[in-house]
């Protein structure tokens, strides 16, 4: 039977920087199709800029008029843009994002689909530019992975971490900028996700 996957994200979902204009969702797909002819089809709702109220509401308008089996999410890098220097969170206080992303599973779950989160992957802190005005933190996106895996788990949804796993590597090769994936990160990206949803019976 013919099964649909569903991705909500911004702008690394969608696609930004592959250039082979594919990015991770349309690498997975292609490795879903070689191993699992005829099976699934993809529905990419993501948006750039997008941050987790934007996903919430995008998922009720745009989710909630599919029939979705799977969802994979990959949101929230964009919630963490600061000031240079500053301690002070430009666009949302953590409450309001916790509250957004129980919000947002708890609909998911309300459509009966199989649920995927994925954690945020480190930024390349040195690549901001001394002109840069808006920039994120590694350490941000730390204790904001602890958060969103914390309410996954409250919610009984598998959490794909990577962090720690990135954070080791060499991210100037794998990456265009201080957050989106190159080519080669896109390409790595969809490999292990595409991993992760086999050695955990998702597909």
């Amino acid at each position: 039977m013919l099964k649909t996957v569903g991705i909500i994200g911004d702008s690394i979902a969608h696609g930004f920087y592959d250039n082979e204009d594919l990015g991770w969702v349309a690498r997975l797909g292609k490795m879903m199709l070689r191993a699992y002819s005829g099976r699934y089809v993809f529905s990419n709702m993501s948006k750039f800029g997008d941050n987790i109220a934007d996903a919430y509401h995008r998922a009720v308008h745009e989710v909630g008029s599919r029939e979705l089996d799977l969802i994979i999410v990959n949101v929230g890098i964009n919630d963490l843009r600061r000031r240079k220097n500053s301690n002070l969170q430009l666009d949302f206080s953590e409450g309001a994002r916790i509250m957004y992303w129980q919000k947002l599973l708890s609909f998911l779950q309300s459509t009966g689909a199989k649920i995927v989160v994925t954690d945020l992957l480190p930024v390349v802190e040195t690549k901001y530019t001394e002109d840069a005005s808006l920039i994120r933190y590694n350490s941000d996106v730390m204790r904001y992975n602890e958060i969103i895996k914390g309410i996954c788990a409250e919610y009984n949804v598998p959490f794909f971490a990577r962090y720690d796993k990135w954070k080791a590597r060499d991210l100037d090769s794998l990456y265009q900028d201080a957050t989106h994936p190159n080519t080669e990160g896109h390409q790595l990206f969809a490999e292990e996700i595409f991993e992760f949803l086999q050695n955990n019976s998702l597909l």
